[in-house]
């Protein structure tokens, strides 16, 4: 149950950033950079993050850790997120030259220590 409560707290905090973040607050610099094409679809990247919400969500619970501790659930957010944010902006600076600028590195580097740092302190109290 905890792990459907993760992946579900999870959902909840990275979709409605993910969608305010990239499609409404920088959607034009998101267009300049060519980060995402004129046929997008949402339900994907939903799609994506029950995949990463469920693995996140596991692998907290197999850890053999004081799962009550808040600082706990904030490290192993923030240590999945460095990895994720190695995966995400290092990969998509490597691939697109339109993002090989420091806006684009901050920009997603703050998204993603948010989107992590929330789900840190959430999944800290869901186990």
């Amino acid at each position: 149950m905890q792990i459907l409560f993760g992946t579900l707290a999870y959902l909840i905090i990275s979709f409605p950033l993910a969608v305010m973040w990239h499609m409404k607050i920088f959607r034009e610099k998101y267009i300049h950079w060519q980060y995402f094409g004129a046929d997008v679809k949402p339900v994907l990247g939903l799609a994506s993050m029950v995949v990463q919400g469920v693995v996140l969500s596991y692998g907290y619970a197999i850890l053999q850790i004081e799962h009550s501790a808040v600082l706990s659930g904030l490290c192993y957010a923030l240590f999945m997120g460095l990895f994720l944010w190695s995966v995400h902006v290092l990969a998509t600076m490597g691939k697109n030259s339109k993002v090989r600028h420091f806006e684009f590195f901050w920009l997603e580097t703050i998204y993603l220590i948010i989107q992590f740092g929330l789900y840190g302190l959430v999944v800290s109290y869901i186990f």
